[in-house]
């Protein structure tokens, strides 16, 4: 069979689609700023730090009739590489409407409840080591 074809009249998935998409030019100084941020999903990284960085590269453009929340939600998926843009690829369509909502399952997805509980513990059980000066 013909692998690139849609089958069963279903449409392939296109990738995130919020529930009210919109159009806008993107400039190259934004589309520079989010490829030099891109957050990959790895362990290493923080998925705070990447919203930080993703707002303050969504700041150098302000396309006329364009909410800040949906030109956001446009943006957003430019900001991801690897496994974290397959991530996005595969939410349903349709299903996500506010960049509060996009941002709660980011956060749910990279920021899990047992790693805010792993960091917790490490703070509130914080003691100084056998090796560790006060004053270092």
């Amino acid at each position: 069979g013909d692998y690139g074809q849609a089958t069963g009249g279903h449409n392939p998935n296109l990738g995130f689609q919020p529930v009210n998409p919109v159009s806008f030019d993107i400039k190259n100084t934004v589309l520079s700023a989010l490829k030099e941020n891109q957050f990959s999903g790895s362990e290493s990284e923080c998925p705070n730090i990447h919203l930080a960085r993703f707002y303050e590269a969504c700041g150098y453009t302000d396309p006329a009739g364009v909410s800040d929340s949906n030109k956001k939600l446009r943006l957003f998926p430019l900001s991801l590489t690897g496994r974290a843009k397959d991530w996005i690829d595969t939410l349903p369509p349709n299903t996500i409407a506010t960049l509060d909502e996009l941002e709660l399952k980011f956060r749910e997805r990279y920021f899990p409840i047992h790693k805010f509980l792993e960091r917790r513990n490490d703070l509130t059980n914080f003691e100084q080591g056998d090796a560790e000066s006060l004053y270092d």
